[in-house]
């Protein structure tokens, strides 16, 4: 049975405009919710941002970018699981 809402990473093959246009919906996602914290881009399918949690290991947490249902894009913290959704513009 599949899982409802679940997040798939892009794949390295995947179409390099939707992905430049989800990349750049995911840092404004990612900096409005953390405005004061240093934003890093690692490639085009993985950004970090700086985090004061206790468990990050790094002091940066790193965030993947896909599609929730293969259709919602989202990014999800590969520390602790967590998905965000964002708009495209």
């Amino acid at each position: 049975m599949e899982e409802l809402f679940a997040f798939q990473r892009f794949l390295e093959d995947e179409d390099e405009a939707f992905v430049a246009r989800c990349q750049r919906a995911a840092i404004d996602k990612l900096q409005t919710l953390y405005p004061e914290r240093r934003l890093t881009v690692y490639d085009r399918l993985t950004l970090g941002i700086e985090t004061d949690s206790w468990y990050s290991d790094t002091g940066t947490d790193t965030y993947e970018l896909g599609l929730v249902d293969h259709e919602i894009p989202a990014i999800r913290n590969t520390r602790d699981g967590e998905v965000l959704t964002f708009r495209l513009p």
